[in-house]
């Protein structure tokens, strides 16, 4: 993905269902509330982006919802925006403290990870959302400053919702292939859970299982990664919000290619990051690297991925 604003032009239709002929609105690949400048045009039909702004908006405004006020993260109603945080004041119980968000230092709180499930693997039905963790970065600076001037009433209140979470990362990653494919040209693995009708997201996100260094100067970070045979291809994205902080990074799956001629299509218009050919049915590393956390550990592929999804 290219730095600075970027418009990708309409596909025709609605990225998410396929609809044609309808009023189609802009789609941020990365929201616009976490400073997202990269859009394609005319991509999202009105009931899918109502689908969609539903769970950007529990990420919004249930996990990330103080952090955002605190950095005056972007906001299309920055005039409504609350200007101070009320806590409960440890010292008076009962009381509260009415404190400027310019100086509350809130936590942004970030899912870690194992690694994806298809990635080992797994059977779709395993689950293992029980080893998600979480990570919360603060700015030292204003933490500090806040509790020389307020000591030991520091709280932080959120909404955690893993399901609204995973779908925000899917929907990234599906725009992010999107800004260089067309529909059609692969088949979409993670739209059915974008579109909330499958639920199991460890199967296709996951994340490294370290915390590199912080990128200075990003705000976030997205590679595209093409895997496979001459005949066969998975397409991810590897992803990182927030990334000139010690946040984790994302593998997402976004779809795969079958047959010789889809497969060099799909290179002819891709430009990827990590493009790794493995000879047909010869078996890859089983160990992988850290900084390789998207790199299967089940081969061939085409076992791994042999899903029917049916229409979406």
């Amino acid at each position: 993905m290219t730095h600075g604003p970027t418009r990708i032009e309409s596909k025709g239709e609605c990225i998410y269902c396929g609809a044609k002929d309808v009023e189609l609105t802009d789609e941020h690949v990365l929201p616009y509330f976490i400073g997202g400048n990269h859009v394609i045009n005319d991509a999202s039909c009105k009931p899918c982006a109502k689908v969609t702004s539903r769970f950007e908006r529990d990420v919004a405004k249930g996990l990330w919802n103080d952090a955002r006020s605190a950095y005056d993260a972007p906001s299309r109603r920055k005039k409504k925006r609350k200007k101070y945080i009320f806590l409960a004041d440890q010292k008076n119980p009962g009381n509260k403290l009415k404190i400027p968000y310019k100086e509350y230092p809130a936590p942004m709180v970030f899912y870690c990870m194992d690694t994806a499930g298809f990635l080992l693997g797994l059977s779709e039905t395993v689950d293992r959302i029980n080893t998600w963790t979480f990570k919360a970065i603060v700015d030292q600076k204003k933490l500090d400053a806040f509790e020389e001037k307020y000591p030991g009433q520091l709280t932080a209140t959120m909404k955690f919702n893993h399901d609204s979470y995973a779908r925000l990362l899917e929907k990234i990653a599906y725009g992010q292939i999107m800004c260089s494919l067309d529909p059609g040209d692969f088949r979409p693995i993670c739209l059915p859970y974008i579109l909330g009708k499958k639920t199991n997201h460890t199967f296709i996100v996951g994340s490294r299982k370290s915390i590199p260094e912080p990128q200075a100067g990003l705000g976030y970070s997205m590679s595209t990664i093409c895997f496979g045979t001459s005949d066969y291809l998975l397409l991810m994205v590897e992803l990182r919000i927030v990334a000139d902080n010690h946040t984790p990074v994302y593998h997402i799956l976004v779809g795969d290619v079958s047959g010789k001629e889809n497969v060099q299509n799909i290179r002819r218009k891709i430009t990827a990051t990590y493009e790794v050919t493995i000879p047909d049915n010869t078996e890859g590393p089983q160990n992988p690297a850290d900084e390789h956390h998207w790199m299967p550990r089940v081969w061939p592929l085409k076992n791994v991925m042999r899903l029917d999804y049916g229409k979406h």
